[in-house]
């Protein structure tokens, strides 16, 4: 079992080399957003302003990194490690998420520990900016039980599904973001086969000086199964 949880190194590393005989570039960067309140795929995760910086290292068309979320009160905490590999619009990747700050850490055992692992695929069209993603949860913190009262087995992963489409343009050099998503069955999103997050992204490019730019966002969305709403506003550094 604990081969599974160093998943993301292993595959870190066999995409690297594979990325290393094709392409010898490679880059480092560090960013980081300003959000008002924490939303994710339909739900609010954090009701207070949230500082969410990622630091990622890319060679080739491997890319492996870190994404965390933290609130100005303390009250919320997340780290997330990634491993991502891209071919042709075609990505593949793997997701270690940990939000849940009443476990320990490094307590890798299926079934007691607090992170979850996900694998997600995207696909971006050839001739319109539309993408499709698609990601399950395979191990951790999603158990069946946690949904189904009748489930007795407390270790059975539940797979909890996210598949989102996503369309982006640009109307007069501000950039737009279309989404909607669904799950296709009970478990961390939502309640049966649900649309579950829909709305739009704007971005927009304030000049500052000569040389520099801060990028600003806001997001109008809803959640037609728990007819909530989100307002969204942050900024990029």
């Amino acid at each position: 079992m604990r081969k599974i949880s160093i998943l993301i190194i292993v595959l870190g590393l066999v995409c690297n080399a594979n990325a290393q005989k094709k392409e010898s570039k490679s880059s480092f960067s560090l960013s980081a957003d300003i959000v008002s309140v924490f939303v994710w795929r339909g739900v609010t995760v954090s009701p207070t302003p949230n500082i969410q910086p990622t630091i990622n290292y890319t060679t080739g068309n491997f890319e492996i990194g870190f994404w965390g979320s933290t609130d100005l009160l303390g009250n919320y905490k997340e780290i997330d490690m990634y491993a991502s590999y891209s071919i042709k619009g075609f990505s593949i990747t793997l997701t270690d998420y940990f939000w849940n700050s009443t476990k320990r850490y490094f307590n890798l055992n299926n079934k007691s520990t607090g992170h979850l692992f996900e694998l997600g695929m995207a696909y971006e069209f050839d001739k319109i900016p539309l993408q499709l993603y698609a990601a399950t949860m395979l191990y951790g913190d999603d158990k069946m039980f946690a949904y189904n009262p009748a489930e007795t087995d407390s270790i059975k992963c539940n797979y909890s599904t996210y598949i989102e489409l996503n369309y982006t343009f640009s109307i007069n050099k501000n950039d737009l973001n279309i989404f909607t998503a669904i799950t296709p069955a009970t478990g961390l999103y939502g309640n049966g086969f649900a649309l579950i997050y829909t709305g739009f992204t704007a971005i927009r490019n304030i000049k500052i000086t000569d040389s520099f730019s801060l990028p600003i966002f806001a997001t109008f969305a809803m959640n037609p199964q728990t007819e909530d709403f989100f307002v969204v506003f942050g900024i990029t550094l």
